[in-house]
């Protein structure tokens, strides 16, 4: 690393690390109380300050680097039955302010500028004051029948949850055990 200039990575680490805290702690974890995601999000975001930072000071970037970044980013599996849309835009953002962070070269003005603007995002986003009259709530549901009749589905989930359908995805069925499992869809209260 010829040409790692250390009070600049240290200066670029205390913004990443900074604004790592405030979109995990702050934003994510007061509303969703998920430590597991906070693990993670931390995980991912100083794994890619570090690499970047490595690759930026090792010499130029071309862009079969940005390829590679991205190849081995792909590797990470964002969707899962536990991580939903939410969850991936955290991860997202936490992994753009890794990157933004460590990368040299960009005018650290520019960087807070940046980490700012992705931060206030998630936060305004996430606080739910945009969006609360669309509200709605995603649950997995399994019931221990197959109901055929939409309709009946409808009334079913609506009568058990006390709260108004507003769609249904079938997820699977399974003819042995009788059950079906569901996505459903409910508006919640604003």
């Amino acid at each position: 690393m010829g040409n790692l200039d250390t009070a600049e990575l240290i200066r670029d680490l205390v913004l990443n690390l900074v604004s790592i805290f405030l979109l995990v702690y702050v934003i994510y974890f007061r509303r969703h109380r998920r430590w597991d995601q906070v693990v993670g999000y931390v995980a991912f975001n100083i794994s890619l300050f570090t690499v970047s930072a490595a690759l930026g000071s090792s010499g130029p970037l071309n862009v079969g680097v940005g390829f590679g970044l991205f190849a081995v980013l792909s590797v990470v599996r964002l969707r899962s039955d536990e991580s939903g849309q939410i969850e991936i835009g955290f991860t997202m953002v936490a992994l753009v302010l890794g990157l933004m962070a460590g990368l040299p070269g960009m005018e650290f003005g520019i960087k807070v500028l940046f980490a700012s603007l992705l931060v206030v995002a998630m936060f305004l986003v996430d606080m739910g004051a945009i969006g609360r009259r669309y509200r709605y709530a995603r649950v997995k549901v399994e019931l221990d029948r197959i109901i055929h009749e939409e309709e009946a589905l409808h009334d079913h989930l609506r009568s058990t949850f006390g709260k108004a359908v507003k769609s249904v995805s079938l997820r699977s069925v399974d003819m042995v055990r009788d059950t079906m499992t569901l996505d459903v869809v409910f508006h919640t209260e604003s």
